[in-house]
């Protein structure tokens, strides 16, 4: 099943996946990923405009609780929060570059509105993460329909 299989790589804890395919409406693979991501706090919902209260360190800080792994040093950590950006996507990448360093990433999520849902997810998945276009709207750009990953 095509959004089994990608929702089996955004939430791969079985828990997860199977509360997700129960609750999954057919209808929009898309809208169902994105409204179970943000319900479930598994999506990190972020303003274009940035991030209040080092929100990124906060949402790797839970990743980190709910995996039992550390993503990142305290000191990585620190230096991230304190990370000037004009641009969200700029905090992203030095995300990713302390992430990847244990073979995961801060990924986007498309949305048709002014905000940002981010997730993470094992890197060995980048490729096919970032290959199936899940918003079916003409009047979005392109590259704006897929899932994407800064570095």
């Amino acid at each position: 099943m095509y959004g089994q299989g990608i929702a089996q790589l955004i939430f791969p804890d079985s828990k997860d996946l199977e509360e997700f395919i129960r609750d999954h409406e057919e209808l929009d693979l898309h809208e169902s990923l994105l409204k179970y991501g943000l319900s479930t706090k598994k999506f990190l919902f972020l303003d274009y405009k940035g991030e209040q209260y080092q929100e990124i360190v906060n949402y790797i800080l839970d990743y980190e609780f709910n995996l039992q792994n550390e993503l990142a040093s305290q000191e990585e950590l620190e230096v991230l929060g304190n990370f000037e950006y004009e641009y969200v996507p700029e905090k992203i990448r030095e995300a990713n570059r302390i992430l990847s360093q244990r073979g995961y990433g801060l990924f986007t999520y498309p949305t048709s509105g002014d905000f940002y849902a981010l997730f993470i997810a094992q890197l060995e998945n980048k490729t096919r993460l970032l290959e199936v276009e899940l918003l079916a709207d003409e009047r979005i750009p392109l590259k704006e329909r897929y899932i994407r990953y800064y570095s």
